[in-house]
C-alpha cells in the first residue's frame, strides 16, 4: 500500500470512517527490553511497539493500520509520514503488517512480549508504567524514557551504579546520559563508603587528593543512585516469560558478581561477591540523617 493510499484512508478515519481506539493513559515500558534496544540501535521501534501496545487497549494484539496512524499521530506526537516509515521499518521485527481477503484495509499484528523478548535475547525485566502525558513529545524524549526505564521507579530501593557502569549496560555514552537524565527527570542522589573501627562504629573512608599546591583528605563517593519518574507497573505475563526465556539460557552461566546489599539477608545468601563488597546502613545508623552511606561488608 502506498504513502498516498494510506494518507487517503487516515482522512476517512479523520472524518468518522470507523471508530479510533481508546485514549491511552499509560505507556508501559520493560527495562530488560529497553537496554537490549538501545545497544542495538532499535529504540525507535520498541518505543514504537510500546505505543501500539498502549493504543490496542483490547489487548488483541491487532490494529487497522489506519487506526494506528491516527491514533499515533494524534496521542504521541507523530507526523503521518514519520509513524508510517517506523511502521515499515519495525516490519517483521516487532509486529507484522499484513492483508486478509476478510476484511479491507492493512492490518498490524503486534508481537507477543516474548517473541519481542526471544528477538532482543533479554529477559523482560521489571515493567513501569510512564504516563502519556510525560511520554509524547520529540523522539529524543522517549528514547530519554527508554533510557529512564533502565533505573528503579521513585522509592524503590535502587543500588548505587557508576556513569561507565551504565554506558557497559545500555551503550548510551556519558554526556548523553546526563541529557536523558535532564529530559526524563532522573533523580540521582550521591552514595558514601563507610567502614566500622575497633569499636564498631562507622567511620568514612578518605583517600588523598592531590591539588595544585597542597593535599587534602576526601571521603569516598561511590557511584550515584538512580530514580526514574515512572510509576511501577503490575508484573502481568513477565514472570511467565522470563521463565520460559530462561529455559533457553545457558544453565552453566557464571552467576553475576555483586558488590552492593540492601539487607545482611542477601549479603549472607549471595554465592558470588566481590572482594570489595559493602552493606546499606540502616537508617537509624547513619552518621548523617538522609544521606546514603554504605559500610563495607
Amino acid at each position: 500500500m502506498t504513502t498516498k493510499k494510506i494518507i487517503s484512508q487516515l482522512n476517512k478515519v479523520k472524518q468518522g470512517g470507523c471508530q479510533l481506539p481508546g485514549r491511552p493513559l499509560f505507556v508501559r515500558l520493560y527495562p530488560g527490553l529497553s537496554v537490549a534496544a538501545l545497544k542495538a540501535g532499535l529504540d525507535k521501534e520498541l518505543a514504537l511497539w510500546c505505543e501500539l501496545r498502549a493504543i490496542n487497549v483490547t489487548g488483541c494484539g491487532k490494529l487497522l493500520l489506519t487506526e494506528a496512524l491516527a491514533s499515533l499521530v494524534k496521542y504521541f506526537g507523530y507526523s503521518q509520514a514519520t509513524a508510517y516509515r517506523l511502521l515499515q521499518a519495525g516490519d517483521g521485527k516487532l509486529w507484522v503488517i499484513y492483508q486478509t481477503p476478510v476484511r479491507p484495509g492493512s492490518q498490524i499484528k503486534i508481537y507477543s512480549l516474548l517473541r519481542v523478548s526471544e528477538y532482543l535475547d533479554t529477559l523482560t525485566g521489571r515493567p513501569v508504567d510512564v504516563r502519556v502525558a510525560d511520554y509524547q513529545g520529540a523522539r529524543g524524549k522517549k528514547t530519554a524514557w527508554l533510557y529512564a526505564s533502565f533505573f528503579k521507579p521513585d522509592g524503590v530501593k535502587a543500588k548505587p551504579i557508576s556513569r561507565d557502569s551504565i554506558e557497559a549496560a545500555t551503550g548510551v555514552k556519558r554526556r548523553q546520559q546526563q541529557r536523558y537524565d535532564k529530559v526524563a527527570g532522573i533523580k540521582r542522589v550521591a552514595n558514601f563508603a563507610f567502614y566500622q573501627d575497633s569499636q564498631g562504629k562507622l567511620k568514612p573512608i578518605r583517600h588523598l587528593v592531590d591539588g595544585k599546591s597542597r593535599q587534602w583528605l576526601k571521603d569516598r563517593r561511590l557511584g550515584n543512585t538512580y530514580h526514574s519518574r515512572a510509576n511501577k507497573a503490575q508484573r502481568g505475563m513477565t514472570k511467565r516469560v522470563n521463565a520460559e526465556l530462561q529455559r533457553s539460557f545457558k544453565s552453566d552461566e557464571a552467576c553475576l558478581i555483586k558488590r552492593f546489599f540492601l539487607s545482611a539477608r542477601s549479603l549472607i545468601r549471595s554465592p558470588e561477591r566481590a572482594n570489595e563488597a559493602f552493606l546499606l546502613v540502616n537508617k537509624r545508623d547513619r552518621l548523617i540523617k538522609g544521606r546514603m552511606e554504605w559500610c563495607v561488608a
